[in-house]
């Protein structure tokens, strides 16, 4: 690695910054039973920028009694704050897979959002503010292999 790390810094003057710890919004922790991976600042700033840090958790993702179309409820005015929403919550699911359905089905009416999608939007941002720390833990004794074929 130290090699490496010579010859790249004579063709391109690199630095060396040490373990990763942070990255495009990504939190990297590396300890002796793996690595975790998580996007707990992005989280807070979209609970922070929603308005949302005062209120109260939600344990689940979705009421299961919405039902979710165009045609349920008043239409959203502000349909760029909608989407841009929704698109900091796909950045999300990037380390949270537990909210990948309900985001890409919330994703589906971006072109004319309703206040019920709105309101479903804001449930999965409580539920996030109850679990901001959750993210993706890659186990050192992991037994999983890559394989290529040709």
């Amino acid at each position: 690695m130290t090699e490496s790390k010579k010859a790249l810094n004579k063709t391109f003057k690199i630095k060396d910054l040490g373990d990763l710890r942070y990255f495009l919004g990504f939190e990297v922790v590396r300890g002796k039973k793996g690595i975790m991976k998580n996007q707990r600042k992005h989280a807070l700033e979209l609970l922070t920028d929603a308005g949302l840090l005062a209120y109260k958790p939600t344990v689940t993702l979705m009421d299961n009694i919405v039902e979710l179309s165009f045609t349920i409820s008043v239409h959203f005015t502000n349909v760029h704050a909608y989407r841009r929403l929704i698109g900091r919550l796909m950045y999300l699911t990037n380390t949270r897979p537990d909210i990948t359905f309900f985001v890409q089905q919330l994703s589906q009416f971006l072109d004319k959002p309703t206040i019920a999608h709105y309101n479903a939007t804001i449930r999965i941002l409580k539920y996030i503010k109850g679990a901001s720390t959750l993210g993706l833990f890659f186990s050192s004794n992991s037994f999983a292999h890559l394989k290529a074929f040709l």
